[in-house]
Formats: C-alpha cells, sequence, structure tokens
C-alpha cells in the first residue's frame, strides 16, 4: 500500500489533521515549521513530538522564504546553510524519515549551469556529517520545467536527496505536462505534494491547492504515471483541510 501522507497546513489545522491521521491510519507532513520565524518554537516543537509519537510516518516542510541554496551571494548561500540546518536538527526531534524543501531557483535570475553546480557544493557539504535517517525532498515551485532540479539530484548522486514534485506548482508554473515531470524525473521523484488547480487560467490564484476533483489536473491519470515511474514515493495530500479526507479516500482507491 502507498505510503499516504497529510500535510497539517500549518496551526490553523494541525489538530484537526491529527484526527484524520488517526483516523485513516495515515502519515503526517508537519508544515508548522515552513515559517522561518516561528514564535515559541521550542514549545511548539514539544507539543507536536508528544501529539505525532505514536504516528509510524513523519516529514516535515522546512523554512523556505526568500532562501536560495544555489546563490552566488555567500551571504545568502550561508543563510540558507543555517535554516536547513537548524530544520534537519527539528525533524530529528520530532522522528521525521523526510524534510521538504524549496531549493530557491528563480528562472531568469541566474545561469542555470552555474546555479547547479553551487548548488551540489552546497548539498555536498551539507551530508558530509549526516546519517540515513532523514531523506531531503527537493520541491518545485516557479521551474518552468524539471531540468534545473533533474540536473541537482544527478550531480549531487546522493541517495538522501531525491525530489519532491509538488504536481500543483508544476500544472500552474511551468511549460511541462505533470505527466512529463513525472516521466522525465522518474525515480528521482521520492515525494509528491497532491493538489489541484486550474493551470495558467489566473495566474494570481494558479496556486490553488484545491482537492482532487476541482481543477484540470487528471489525478487517476496522475495515479497511473506515479505507478510506472516512481511507485515507491511518498504520497503527501496538500489540499486545505475540508478536502483532505475525501483526498484521503482517493488514495486509498487508486493508489497501490
Amino acid at each position: 500500500m502507498a505510503d499516504i501522507r497529510v500535510c497539517d497546513n500549518v496551526l490553523d489545522y494541525f489538530d484537526k489533521t491529527l484526527e484524520l491521521v488517526k483516523k485513516y491510519k495515515v502519515g503526517m507532513e508537519l508544515q508548522t515549521f515552513a515559517e522561518p520565524h516561528l514564535k515559541n518554537e521550542k514549545k511548539l516543537i514539544a507539543i507536536q513530538k508528544v501529539a505525532t509519537a505514536k504516528i509510524k510516518h513523519k516529514s516535515m516542510h522546512a523554512p523556505f522564504w526568500d532562501l536560495n541554496l544555489g546563490s552566488a551571494l555567500p551571504e545568502l548561500r550561508n543563510l540558507t546553510m543555517n535554516y536547513i540546518q537548524h530544520a534537519y536538527k527539528v525533524a530529528k526531534e520530532l522522528g521525521c524519515d523526510a524534510i521538504v524543501f524549496h531549493n530557491g531557483y528563480v528562472p531568469f535570475t541566474s545561469h542555470k549551469k552555474n546555479w547547479v553546480k553551487r548548488a551540489a557544493t552546497f548539498w555536498q557539504e551539507f551530508f558530509a556529517d549526516k546519517d540515513d535517517s532523514i531523506t531531503i525532498m527537493i520541491e518545485n515551485m516557479l521551474c518552468l520545467d524539471s531540468g534545473v532540479i533533474l540536473e541537482e539530484i544527478d550531480a549531487v548522486n546522493d541517495k538522501r536527496l531525491k525530489v519532491c514534485l509538488d504536481i500543483g506548482h508544476a500544472h500552474g508554473n511551468s511549460e511541462m505536462s505533470v505527466c512529463d515531470w513525472i516521466k522525465t524525473l522518474n525515480k528521482r521523484i521520492g515525494y509528491m505534494h497532491l493538489h489541484n488547480n486550474h493551470g495558467k487560467t489566473n495566474i494570481v490564484k494558479n496556486d490553488e491547492h484545491n482537492g482532487f476533483l476541482d481543477g484540470t489536473i487528471d489525478m487517476k491519470k496522475v495515479m497511473r504515471m506515479v505507478q510506472k515511474y516512481c511507485p515507491k514515493a511518498i504520497l503527501a495530500i496538500e489540499t486545505g483541510y475540508k478536502d483532505a479526507e475525501e483526498a484521503i479516500l482517493f488514495l486509498k482507491k487508486y493508489a497501490k
């Protein structure tokens, strides 16, 4: 059976998400710590550590706002390293096996080849003192195609670094179809953020995080593609809370 997880959509829905996770015996992605300047962090870590202690499969979303691991600016690159190092420590304390992280690449703002080279150096430095208990999942955000993430993963060539394919971001922001993203990245995909939207029909609202059936992504086709190209990928539901239960039932039916 697929490894299904539900994102808690930050603090507003942590308790409600936890109820769903326990009801359906699925995993959970903790997004509380994606906020870079979180107040009362130590208290929240302690609360969530106790609350999720019996959940077997847990992951965490790391901070990403304004960060860029392939930046040519040493100050920004080092700041990014500090945040991902801290996220790793939090994930260890919470018993997570995966961390979702945006690499910060923005199209047309950096020479791609040089950015990828700097990114590879970043990850080689990061993993130098790490064990195999946590996998870093690089999520696409503004990427126009799968090229940068593919080259980044291959340049590092470390089993602890994989792709988090966010199909909503791919559908709304890129020039490739979701299916082509899955085909080209294939087994590099270790994790997926699943939600739907209406593509580029409204540039302001193209990242709607709708329920699985509310948008122009064919979710059944996506599940068939996953089974063919990345069957071991963790499937994380990143809809709004109101659509999460329906999404769990969908995955239990169509994800094998």
